[in-house]
């Protein structure tokens, strides 16, 4: 009977996964060039939501970035202005976290939201603008 209950928690957290990873597979994504394009807009929002060690592990963020913690997505999303540009990055591969929370937001009404492709690791690859944080 504990085996049956295991088995069906694994598929459960399989199925939970695979659903989040395609949702964040559907979020639009900007382009390095395009962000870069973009950086002296102040129509234009960039959010740092890199996690734990990767946020701590770095000394920079992209130029006029706000850090913004992704576990907190519920006492900031409404803070957001919906009318500007919004793009979130983070160091996952496959923009893992900036994809899923863009999707979110895209389901909380906003509508110009997007998630960096290739995210930190690709800007910060390519020596694009940076800040310390």
């Amino acid at each position: 009977m504990i085996r049956k209950l295991w088995i069906i928690l694994v598929v459960f957290a399989v199925a939970a996964v695979a659903a989040v990873a395609a949702v964040a597979e559907d979020a639009p994504r900007v382009s390095k060039e395009e962000l870069k394009g973009m950086l002296d807009n102040p129509d234009v929002v960039i959010l740092d939501v890199r996690r734990g060690k990767d946020w701590d592990a770095s000394e920079f963020k992209i130029t006029g970035a706000r850090r913004i913690d992704p576990d907190q997505f519920e006492s900031w999303k409404d803070q957001l202005p919906k009318e500007k540009t919004i793009v979130l990055y983070c160091a996952l591969k496959g923009e893992g976290t900036s994809a899923s929370l863009a999707q979110e937001l895209i389901a909380a009404g906003y509508t110009k939201v997007y998630a960096l492709k290739g995210g930190w690791r690709e800007w910060s690859r390519t020596q694009y603008p940076l800040e310390a944080k």
